[in-house]
């Protein structure tokens, strides 16, 4: 017996055997601390990857000429390095070296362009604001960016702080 959501639904395929992988978009805010942690221990009991996505905003260099250059180079290699401080607090969580991605520009749009590039990309994780107010992403997320998005989004409550 076949229904309509059996026939609509086709999930997003990863590699044989595995679980896809898990975006969290990091910074430096308590929220995405809580959202990496939920990630990481999510992804080791579904046998997933953990994807971590920086993003570098756009930056006005309209008055800079040659310097652009070497500020996008140098904001570059800052990103990076936070990624791997990053990816090596993800795998003492989990005891895998997660997917690491870089982007520009606007962050709504980086993150779609990353999760619509990346086949792999199974979910979206993000963390919830405090306070009961939702930060930029979840908010754009949840709201109408949702119908944007090709993959599911968890908002992980920013008062959860154990997870098993």
């Amino acid at each position: 017996m076949s229904s309509y959501i059996d026939a609509e639904f086709k999930p997003m395929q990863g590699r044989k055997g595995d679980g896809g992988t898990y975006l969290v978009v990091a910074d430096d805010t308590d929220e995405f601390k809580t959202a990496l942690i939920y990630a990481a221990h999510t992804a080791r009991i579904h046998r997933a990857k953990l994807g971590i996505l920086h993003i570098i905003e756009n930056q006005d260099f309209e008055h800079w000429g040659g310097v652009e250059a070497r500020i996008k180079k140098e904001l570059r290699a800052n990103a990076e390095k936070y990624l791997w401080a990053v990816a090596k607090t993800a795998n003492d969580f989990n005891g895998s070296i997660p997917s690491l991605y870089v982007a520009e520009g606007e962050t709504s749009e980086a993150v779609m362009t990353t999760i619509d590039t990346d086949q792999n990309i199974v979910k979206l994780i993000l963390g919830g604001g405090k306070d009961h107010i939702p930060g930029p992403l979840v908010a754009f997320f949840t709201g109408k960016g949702m119908s944007k998005l090709q993959v599911p989004v968890v908002v992980v409550p920013a008062h959860l702080k154990e997870f098993s």
